[in-house]
């Protein structure tokens, strides 16, 4: 069967690399020279190989990028190289499909391998199982470490699913890092790393991600007691969530508790009615991921937001806590909540107790001491002359003083 001749401009690329003396693998060597002269990062010499064979039988013509970077390693005008007269109907869609295939090549070349990503994954994980029972500055120094690794990655190529899961790596890590920083009353830190995160989490389009970077500003507020911004955050958050995942829990109770400091008791119960549904609706993961909302941790916030409201049902919902709780720092925060429960109820002495076990288990940090704060303020008021507010009054000046929070 006779075959039709193969283009000038096919014969001419022949040619040339012959007149040469180059095989086709150093012309595919001197291509990637010259892309990347241009800053141009081409696929390896073995895929150009395949692609100069095609080029020269006429298969295909090269991409208007090919065509220069040829023209260039042959020291030739592309107009004259690649001058063709008219070819049949269809023809000129060759640079077409040339490209088509150029940018199927180019979105399968990565500098990553999948151990690296699970590496990294890996070590996200780590450090949110981690946030619970570590000293905020010591895990900062892991978040900074993993960080770096993140955008070394994302520096070389990579494929759009690696790059997509680099970033939500990176999203997370910068959600962690903003929680640390708020944790060390770093208030400007902690609102670029947020904003990060959200970015990240919009750029990857992940919805969650997004939501957390809400709730951490309404955890923001509930800390600097903007009680009014966080309700409001709370909830707008909640509009962002997805449905099923840890993220619409988290914000519900955190709507119910900065309802109970503005004083609405049935915005408090609708709001833990909804972290409850949320809490059924979620699906598995680690109980002792930061990011992942377990049963006991809506215990905890039901007993505060209670406590908060100075609902003496608050009690039994601490005692709980302080039952089944392994996480030191829930473990003091339950201890205060319950201790402002009985200071309610006139036991002073039991409210004392408990708060100086709050204060002497080195669990808070400038997030969480002003609560320690709260209690002391409360016993002077109502018990100033009795010795156990006296003593817990030293005992939390201690604790305040190493959280570097200072005292009142």
């Amino acid at each position: 069967m006779d075959r039709s001749p193969p283009p000038r401009w096919a014969s001419r690329l022949v040619e040339l690399r012959v007149a040469r003396q180059w095989g086709r693998r150093e012309l595919a060597r001197r291509l990637r020279e010259a892309g990347a002269y241009r800053g141009e990062r081409l696929p390896a010499v073995e895929h150009l190989v395949r692609a100069v064979r095609r080029w020269e039988s006429g298969l295909h013509r090269p991409s208007e990028l090919y065509r220069e970077l040829l023209a260039r390693v042959h020291d030739v005008p592309a107009a004259a190289l690649f001058s063709e007269p008219p070819g049949p109907p269809g023809a000129d869609h060759a640079d077409d499909v040339d490209e088509l295939l150029e940018l199927a090549r180019r979105a399968e070349a990565s500098d990553v391998g999948g151990t690296a990503l699970d590496s990294v994954d890996l070590a996200v994980t780590d450090l949110a199982r981690r946030y619970a029972d570590t000293p905020p500055a010591e895990l900062m120094g892991g978040l900074r470490r993993r960080s770096r690794d993140v955008v070394g990655l994302l520096a070389g190529s990579a494929t759009i699913a690696q790059r997509t899961r680099l970033l939500l790596a990176g999203g997370w890590l910068s959600l962690l890092t903003a929680t640390v920083h708020v944790d060390m009353a770093h208030r400007v830190a902690a609102r670029i790393a947020r904003n990060t995160a959200a970015a990240l989490g919009r750029e990857a389009g992940e919805p969650e991600l997004v939501a957390w970077s809400v709730e951490g500003a309404a955890w923001e507020a509930i800390v600097n007691q903007d009680w009014t911004s966080a309700a409001r955050l709370a909830r707008e958050g909640q509009q962002v969530a997805p449905r099923g995942r840890s993220a619409a829990v988290q914000l519900a109770a955190q709507e119910a508790r900065a309802a109970a400091r503005l004083g609405d008791a049935r915005q408090v119960h609708a709001a833990l009615d909804r972290a409850g549904t949320a809490l059924d609706q979620q699906r598995p993961g680690l109980a002792d991921h930061h990011f992942v909302f377990d049963a006991h941790k809506l215990t905890g916030y039901t007993a505060t937001a209670l406590a908060w409201l100075g609902d003496p049902a608050a009690e039994g919902y601490a005692r709980e806590v302080i039952r089944v709780t392994t996480a030191p720092r829930r473990l003091a925060t339950a201890r205060i909540d319950l201790a402002m429960v009985l200071l309610g109820l006139d036991r002073p002495d039991e409210a004392a107790a408990l708060g100086g076990l709050a204060v002497d288990s080195r669990r808070l940090v400038p997030s969480n001491i002003w609560r320690a704060a709260e209690l002391d303020r409360a016993l002077a008021a109502g018990y100033a002359d009795r010795p156990e507010t006296r003593d817990y009054h030293e005992r939390y000046r201690v604790a305040s003083a190493a959280a570097g929070a200072g005292t009142r």
